[in-house]
């Protein structure tokens, strides 16, 4: 984004360079602005080229334009930061309430705690769980890996 709005820039500048020097006549003489409100004298500013009224009036109106976004920058600066705020104090309360439920389960395991952990990274359902330093897998998923040994059982209860 900085690098577009740097060519737009860029762009613009360009274009007004191209417009004074192809009316260098118009924007090198000299001329004389006044200002009259009626109630001080008839202000007269020194004579100066019109390219550099042009130039004054250019940037001040960046300044300008500048000032009026500056309170709505201030504003949702500081908006951001409560929200910001209000998300930590969330995740913090319901970290709280997630071990507050598993100790009146009486779940307040390190293996419980570590599996939980786990599931919110990895996004499992607690299919391989992790009870200290052993891996133990589903106990369906054992029968199912191991049909051989299911037949010859069903064939030791027939012959008995």
């Amino acid at each position: 984004m900085k690098k577009a709005t740097l060519i737009v820039w860029v762009i613009i500048l360009g274009f007004i360079a191209l417009v004074i020097f192809q009316n260098q006549t118009f924007f090198m003489t000299s001329h004389s602005l006044r200002l009259n409100l009626g109630v001080i004298n008839e202000y007269h500013t020194p004579e100066m080229p019109i390219a550099v009224v042009f130039i004054f009036f250019f940037f001040s109106g960046i300044v300008i334009a500048y000032l009026f976004g500056l309170s709505t920058r201030f504003k949702a600066r500081r908006t951001a930061k409560k929200l910001n705020a209000a998300i930590i104090s969330h995740k913090d309360e319901a970290a709280k309430l997630k071990s507050e439920l598993d100790t009146l389960k009486g779940q307040d395991t390190p293996a419980t705690s570590s599996r939980q952990a786990a599931e919110t990274e990895t996004g499992t359902d607690g299919i391989i769980e992790l009870t200290g330093d052993h891996l133990v897998d589903n106990p369906a998923d054992q029968q199912e890996a191991n049909p051989a040994k299911d037949s010859k059982d069903k064939m030791s209860n027939k012959k008995s």
